[in-house]
């Protein structure tokens, strides 16, 4: 008796495929559901094989011949988030639902970043060339790359990022995939890379550059890609397994997945194996229920530990009007040698709340390692305690 282990989400979500054992898909927004077309009823014909089914979402769950299979089920540990949108005609719309008193303080998020920068929003879904999504991709690589050597952590996707980037250009093409950028001028500023079933958006790899990290850009992008959901008929966001904060604040949908080992009634082979596959399923959840628990306490741990020492090695001090009597030299912080004040112009503009076009930074002569950024208004002295700047 052979056994097939099927990854049910990444079949839908990442091939745009339904797995051919099961002709029909059960919707929690679609009372008639998603029929199969590639259903094959030869497996059920001939039925000599266990499956091992896992990561079955509570609201997308699959329609089975019961005449011909039994199956056994396991809860799993990880929980997914998504977001319906049925019934909202507009990000703001969902925006007040969701956040009630606290939504203008997302849509001010919103406008605080276009207020400081020249803002800009594209996604590509249907049609991309391939010199514009490999300078995408290239660049969404760099900022999580980056971003995870802050966090001093391990990103999933950089390890498999050859096979995403191989596959990722003509599911885009054929309007499986889509990639959602912010632009400030030319520049990228946020990327995220989507997959698209049936209407339903799954929001795969994102990243955006840390130097903007106080507009709150993971709040923009969604804020944006919901608006683009809903003007093109997409009926929800998904946000898959993982739980994040950010993932609780915007979801109104927060679902179990499901392990099933499916197998033929009528083999007593069969009936072996499945509960041999299913005892191993329960215990591996057991187990990872405890080893994800110990994991996160010590990610957290290490995470505190790395923001401590990079926020020794700066003094800001605060802001105040713009009023300086001598002719200090401006320097150019987007340049290599002095890109290490790029974060902190940033984290004035947003502070100050000016346009990034009225900024500029001074060097102090007369004093070692300091600057000074100014604005139409408002200015801000910064003084580094070393010669080693952040990189």
């Amino acid at each position: 008796m052979k056994k097939v282990q099927i990854d049910y989400f990444f079949e839908l979500f990442e091939k745009g495929l339904i797995p051919k054992i099961f002709p029909k898909i059960s919707n929690l927004e679609s009372e008639e559901g998603l029929i199969n077309p590639d259903y094959d009823e030869k497996l059920i014909n001939n039925p000599d094989r266990v499956y091992s089914v896992f990561f079955i979402a509570d609201y997308l769950k699959p329609e089975l011949n019961r005449k011909v299979f039994n199956l056994k089920r396991v809860h799993q540990f990880f929980k997914g988030y998504a977001i319906f949108l049925d019934g909202f005609a507009s990000a703001d719309a969902y925006v007040k639902y969701r956040f009630r008193s606290n939504a203008k303080g997302i849509r001010r998020r919103v406008k605080r970043l276009e207020s400081c920068f020249q803002i800009s929003y594209k996604t590509y879904y249907g049609a991309i060339g391939e010199e514009k999504y490999n300078l995408l991709m290239d660049c969404l690589e760099k900022m999580l790359i980056r971003r995870f050597k802050e966090r001093n952590d391990v990103s999933q996707s950089l390890i498999r990022w050859d096979h995403y980037k191989s596959i990722y250009f003509s599911l885009i093409n054929q309007k499986k995939a889509s990639l959602f950028v912010v632009y400030d001028n030319d520049t990228p500023i946020v990327i995220s890379l989507n997959n698209h079933f049936h209407g339903q958006l799954f929001s795969a790899i994102s990243s955006y550059d840390i130097d903007y990290r106080k507009f709150s850009l993971g709040s923009v992008e969604i804020y944006k890609k919901l608006d683009w959901c809903i003007a093109n008929n997409h009926k929800s966001y998904e946000m898959g397994m993982g739980d994040l904060t950010y993932k609780r604040e915007w979801c109104n949908h927060i679902y179990n997945f499901e392990h099933q080992i499916i197998y033929p009634k009528k083999s007593i082979s069969a009936t072996a194996s499945a509960t041999i596959e299913y005892l191993k399923v329960s215990f591996k959840e057991l187990i990872f229920k405890i080893a994800y628990v110990r994991y996160k306490k010590y990610k957290a741990k290490r995470k505190k530990s790395t923001v401590t020492i990079q926020e020794s090695k700066y003094q800001v001090l605060p802001i105040v009007e713009a009023q300086y009597d001598k002719q200090y030299p401006i320097i150019d912080y987007n340049s290599a040698e002095y890109n290490f004040l790029r974060k902190i112009v940033f984290d004035f503009l947003y502070t100050s709340i000016e346009k990034v076009s009225d900024v500029r930074v001074l060097k102090v002569l007369e004093e070692e390692n300091t600057y000074l950024i100014i604005g139409k208004s408002k200015m801000q002295k910064i003084v580094f305690e070393t010669s080693s700047h952040i990189a």
